[in-house]
Order: C-alpha cells, then structure tokens, then sequence
C-alpha cells in the first residue's frame, strides 16, 4: 500500500477505528431510514407521511448542523460525539419499546426518527474532521473516498438487513439492532483519548462562530460554487429517494425485502463508484465526472417513472448510485481540501446541511407532488430538473485544494495578543500604506486584491483599497474587523497561501509608513 494509493489512510491505525465506527453509525442510520419509510407505509396510506419519513431524518440536519460545525470547532470533540451518540441511542431505544409494545404510531415514528436524526446531525461534521485529523494532509482526498465507500456500502447493506429483519422478524427487531450498532460505538468513543482544542486566544460565541463560517464561504469562490452544485443537484435527486417506496410497492408490486433490494443496488453502485473515482480523477476533469453523475442518475430516475420490470429497475439503481456518488463524493472533496483547518467543521457542516437539507425539503416537495401528478410524473418532472442543473451550473469553478490553501502559519503578533483588555473592545480599523511606482501599478492591484479577498475570508469587514489624490503613488488598504478579539483571530488564521499573497506585497512597502491599528473610542459619559 503506496503512500500515494487510495487506501493508504487505512495504514493509520486510529483512522481504521474512526472509518468503522463511522461506518456502523451510517448503517444504523441507513436502517432507521428504510425501516421507518417502510414501517410508515404499514401505518398510513398516505405518500405525504411516507415523504416525511426522509424529512424526519434529514431535516434536523438543516436545522443543527450547522451549529454542530461551530461546536465541533470550540470543544473537545470526543466528549462532544459521546453526547451526541447517547441522544441517538435513547431515541433507538425509545423505538424499539414502542415497536415491542405495538404503541407504535405515525407521529410517534415520526418524533423519534427527528431525535435520533438530531443526534446525528450534531455530530456529523465532529465525525468528519476528527477522522482527517489523524491523518496527513496529502490523504484527505483518498480518506473522503473511503468515508464515501463506508458510507454507500451500509446504504447497501443497511436497508438490506432492515429489510430482512421486518420481512422474516418484526419491526422491533429492525431497532434492537440499530440500538445495539449504537452502543457499540459509544464503547469505542471511550477507548479514545482525549483531544481538547488548541489554547490560546478565546473560542467564538455560537452565532459569531456561524458568522465567520458563513464569511469563509462567501469569499471563498470555489467553495460557493460547490456548495451551489450540491443544492442543484440534491434538489432534484431527492425525488427517487423519496419516491422509491412507492415505486417499490406501487409500480413493482414489491414487499420489504424487494424495497431493500432495490436500496442495496443503488447502495452497491455508489461503492463501485467510490472504488474507481481515484482512478476517474487522474483522467477526466472534476466538471465532466459532476456532469457524468448527474446524467447517470437522471436516466436512472427516468428508469425507475417509466420502466415495470424488477430487474430494469434494479439495474438502474447500481447507475443512480454511481452518479450519486460521483456528483458527492467529488464535492466533499473539494470541500473537505479547501477549508482552512479553523473552519473546516464549520464547511463541511454547511456542506452536509445543504445536502441533507435538500432532501429533507424535497422529501416533503416530491411525496406533495405525487399526490397531485403521481408517482410518474413527479420522477419524469425530476428528470427534466435534473439536466436543467447541469446547465445552471456549468460555469462554477471546482477544483482540488492544496496544503497551502488550508495550512494556518500563525503570523499573529504575540505582543499584541498578551493585551487581554483590550479583547473586547472594537470595532477594529487597520490601514497599511504602499508605494507603488506606474509601472508597478497592474502587478500591485492583482496581489493587493487576492490578500483582500484573504483578509475579507478571515474575518475583514468593509475591505477597501484607497489610492492617495495628492500622491498618485501611494495607496491605502483599509479594512475593519469587529473587536480586537476578533482582529488577533484574522492574524492566526493566516495560510500558506494567504502569506505568499502577502509576501507580494512587500516590496511595496516603506520603513517609514508602518500599520496603523486604530480601535473605536465611543464618547465618555460624563458624570455631573
């Protein structure tokens, strides 16, 4: 196993305990899924409540994923993912009783598949950047490959053996197990020792920690545009996993083991996908492979609105997999490499809450349409919206990030950081001044707007460059941050990157024009 090889990552041994344990959560989840989507088609006829089930689980993703990633970044994460866990496995448990007793209604389903997705949510991105932190930089593609390889053969497995438990078992049974997968990686969380976060300067509120995140990702061109991908995308592919019960028991005349089936195949082909895609982006740009995987995945939803055949349909499904995999994985990646590491849980959240959030609404949308159109015509709608994606987001940059694009240099200036008065106060206005000879004009503009771009990602406000109307040489760059606080945390956030933009400018500065650091002063009350 070369270093440069797509398994590489399983040679560290914490990364191999990290990649099961994650994989048994997904196939806890992924049987959670199926079971209750199935279990709800035995409770109620209605296909807005079989809709609602992948709203329940995917839903608390677009409402606490989010703060999840900011939390993730804060706190020991260990101790966070025990809590997490332990909000997931009551809510199994809670199930499992309900489902033993025979209480078990719609809106109760419902409730404790939102709990357990909560817990899930939560975690998600803690998951994600503990799993990459035990590894090198240079792996963290391969290491997405193999979480997505973990991730699509439990989708595989997980509704084949929920599946087989309802079919040849009881429902209760099929949560049992979930609860028992839930367990087991709660014994394994406290085998791991503790990793508290780096001290230094103070952790962000919740609401400025999603503020800052949220910035990273607006001036950051080639995560925006990922991110929009992944909406597009998801938007209209959450139409066959929302409908494929009812292709399943309507169209096909299948039971739960045929549902499972189905689920396994379109599982399998997003394992086969995550095997070949290393091999896939040496070869073909990360544009053809996005636009390759949403074709595969339209025609297969195209398969599954108008073809009766069992074995058509399953077919499809390994070519629905490929895609969806294809389009995901090839994003998380980028998302995954083009986040500095203060904030890489913040995107990655955003990342997952978008995706999820996605299917949560288009669980919702589509099971309302096939109410009024039908089941057929909601998957062809789908198919059409599918290839309008393609077209919509043809011009977004995507590309792989390098080390330097997320590795911090921690340029801060300590004397500034021991002023600890100081730390609240604000707001912040920095001016740097440059000489720039006419020659040098075009040269100088290029690299004082990339480090602007960098200082706006990190934290600036109102960046702006100024040039002087007495001295046409001279030019002034002038931004604003919220507090000092918030001033010493744009320092260390600093990149590789960032500070070869910066070493650009250099050579543009005077000794005798230094950085001015001015900080508000409010009136003083005055006391009579």
């Amino acid at each position: 196993m070369s270093e440069g090889s797509a398994w590489a990552p399983f040679r560290n041994k914490a990364f191999r305990g990290l990649w099961l344990a994650g994989a048994v959560i997904n196939m806890a989840i992924w049987m959670q899924t199926v079971a209750a989507a199935w279990i709800m088609t035995t409770l109620s006829t209605s296909a807005a409540m079989v809709s609602l089930v992948q709203t329940a689980v995917t839903l608390p993703v677009f409402l606490f994923a989010f703060p999840g990633g900011v939390i993730a970044d804060r706190v020991e994460r260990r101790r966070w993912l025990i809590i997490t866990q332990c909000l997931m496995l009551f809510a199994a448990l809670v199930l499992c009783a309900l489902a033993y007793s025979a209480r078990l209604e719609t809106w109760g389903l419902l409730a404790f598949t939102f709990v357990l997705g909560t817990g899930s949510a939560l975690g998600m991105s803690a998951w994600m950047v503990t799993m990459v932190s035990v590894i090198s930089r240079d792996q963290v593609p391969a290491a997405v490959s193999l979480n997505g390889i973990a991730i699509n053969a439990t989708r595989a497995l997980g509704p084949a053996l929920a599946g087989a438990l309802i079919a040849y078992w009881n429902s209760a049974s099929v949560f049992l197990v979930i609860a028992l997968c839930l367990l087991a990686v709660l014994l394994f969380l406290f085998t791991l020792k503790p990793n508290p976060p780096a001290t230094g300067l103070p952790p962000e509120t919740l609401t400025g920690g999603m503020r800052s995140g949220l910035r990273y990702i607006r001036h950051s061109a080639v995560l925006f545009n990922a991110l929009k991908q992944v909406l597009v995308f998801t938007s209209s592919a959450s139409a066959l996993w929302a409908l494929m019960p009812l292709v399943a028991k309507g169209q096909l005349g299948m039971e739960a083991g045929g549902y499972g089936l189905l689920m396994a195949f379109l599982g399998a082909g997003a394992v086969l996908a995550a095997v070949v895609l290393p091999r896939l982006y040496r070869s073909l740009s990360m544009r053809h492979l996005l636009i390759g995987g949403t074709v595969a995945f339209a025609v297969a939803t195209l398969t599954a609105a108008l073809s009766r055949n069992h074995y058509v349909v399953c077919v499809m499904m390994l070519l629905a997999g490929f895609g969806w995999m294809a389009v995901n994985a090839t994003i998380s990646t980028v998302v995954q490499t083009y986040a500095a590491n203060w904030v890489r849980a913040r995107v990655a959240s955003v990342y997952v809450l978008i995706l999820m959030g996605a299917m949560a609404a288009g669980g919702a949308v589509w099971g309302t349409l096939a109410q009024v159109l039908g089941v057929t015509e909601s998957l062809l709608l789908a198919t059409l919206l599918l290839l309008v994606g393609i077209l919509l987001t043809r011009n977004g940059r995507i590309e792989l990030g390098q080390e330097a694009d997320f590795a911090e240099v921690h340029v801060a200036d300590n004397l500034q950081q021991g002023s600890l008065e100081l730390h609240g106060e604000g707001p912040v206005s920095v001016e740097i001044v440059y000489q720039v000879a006419a020659a040098d004009r075009d040269d100088f503009l290029k690299a004082v707007y990339a480090v602007g771009k960098a200082r706006r990602r990190n934290g600036a406000q109102n960046w702006r460059l100024y040039r002087d109307m007495a001295d046409s040489q001279l030019f002034s760059e002038r931004f604003i941050v919220e507090s000092w606080l918030d001033y010493l945390r744009q320092q260390v956030r600093v990149t590789q990157a960032d500070q070869i933009q910066e070493r650009r400018l250099e050579r543009f500065r005077r000794e005798d024009l230094q950085t001015r650091r001015l900080i508000y002063q409010p009136l003083e009350k005055q006391t009579h």
